[in-house]
């Protein structure tokens, strides 16, 4: 799939605070991977299929008492669930 055809399917699924955050790319250039965040706590994963995957980030506690949400700079090293309510529908 192309980046194109993955946007079109994101946008179609109308989800609130809905953030792209990285495409993957293989090496004949088509996305292999897309990830996003969702509100504060929640990011989202596609597969090359348009499968959908989530994970919540429990938040942390700072010395003030103070729940932070930890910043996430690699998304794709991280343990995702099959989500089946965030699947792409391609045209």
């Amino acid at each position: 799939m192309k980046t194109v055809d993955f946007e079109k399917a994101i946008e179609a699924l109308s989800v609130n605070e809905l953030e792209v955050t990285k495409y993957s790319y293989g090496i004949n250039g088509q996305v292999v991977a897309v990830y996003a965040k969702m509100g504060e706590r929640t990011l989202l994963k596609w597969d090359y299929c348009g499968r959908g995957f989530c994970l919540d980030i429990d938040e942390e506690i700072d010395v003030d008492g103070q729940a932070i949400v930890p910043e996430v700079n690699h998304p794709e090293l991280l343990d995702y669930r099959r989500d089946a309510d965030f699947d792409l529908k391609f045209d």
